[in-house]
């Protein structure tokens, strides 16, 4: 058996989170041993994502908006999101001490956002999406890590049977990292969105099932009366027992090759200085 890779989930009081648009789990911080997801405060987080993002607004360019050049823009598409019923987002901290590391000697680092997108709580679909992170740590495991995180919580703590990914037909490196990350490829929505800059976005979505993640033969019964929080429960057990399996294992080994021999955490994070 395999155990999987150490990861936490902490509900925030109402107070501290500015969505809800996911059940009985809003408002959930999820921490793996170098990354942590943090629900977006509207008012509290936009200003320190700011600082992140404004150096560098190509960053932007795939996103159906496009670049945002001032903190009014900026601050409008947050609140858009945050007041969103299909919309979830996280602030994503990266810490360049490893999980053996005593909690209060971490530096955490802000260096992007995730979101959740597409959200159908009634037919457990999601999609991981609305991803960006500063240049400096892209290249390393933080994507890999990030999305992983954001991927487990889906799994098994939204009892997920889809999660989805979608990408610019032109944005070939997002298509690449679908395909790393497990992600199979179901179609293309050919003149699917009218892109920023006028032109047609054919839509590339990708997708995997619970039956993917979790490595087990393809079910059938959506069990559409389902409590999730006694589901989530029975699940826990059964992980206990089998461990990872499927698309999480590999994903898990690649995540610890990528931190072995890809490009290493900037300076900035490894003396826990802010990115900008």
């Amino acid at each position: 058996m395999t155990i999987s890779k150490t990861i936490s989930y902490t509900r925030l009081p109402s107070s501290e989170f500015s969505q809800s648009s996911l059940g009985v789990n809003n408002g959930t911080i999820i921490e793996t041993g170098q990354v942590k997801l943090v629900p977006i405060l509207l008012e509290r987080d936009t200003p320190l994502l700011w600082e992140v993002y404004k150096d560098h607004p190509k960053l932007f360019d795939w996103m159906p908006h496009g670049p945002l050049h001032t903190y009014e823009e900026f601050f409008a598409i947050q609140a858009r999101f945050c007041s969103s019923n299909d919309h979830f987002n996280w602030a994503c901290y990266v810490s360049a001490s490893s999980s053996n590391t005593n909690e209060k000697e971490k530096k955490w680092v802000l260096c992007g956002s995730i979101c959740l997108l597409d959200i159908s709580l009634i037919h457990r679909r999601f999609e991981v999406g609305g991803i960006w992170f500063h240049p400096s740590v892209q290249g390393t495991f933080v994507m890999l890590e990030t999305t992983y995180a954001l991927l487990r919580f889906s799994f098994e703590r939204l009892i997920a049977g889809r999660v989805q990914w979608k990408t610019h037909h032109k944005n070939i490196a997002s298509q690449k990292a679908a395909i790393k990350l497990g992600f199979d490829l179901d179609g293309i929505h050919r003149k699917h969105i009218i892109h920023s800059d006028g032109t047609w976005r054919n839509t590339y979505y990708y997708s995997m099932t619970d039956d993917d993640w979790f490595g087990k033969d393809v079910t059938t019964d959506g069990q559409p009366k389902l409590e999730v929080e006694k589901a989530i429960r029975a699940l826990e057990q059964e992980l206990l027992l089998s461990g990872a399996q499927g698309r999480q294992k590999r994903l898990e080994e690649l995540i610890e090759n990528r931190k072995q021999e890809g490009k290493p955490l900037p300076s900035a994070v490894v003396g826990g200085e802010s990115l900008n």
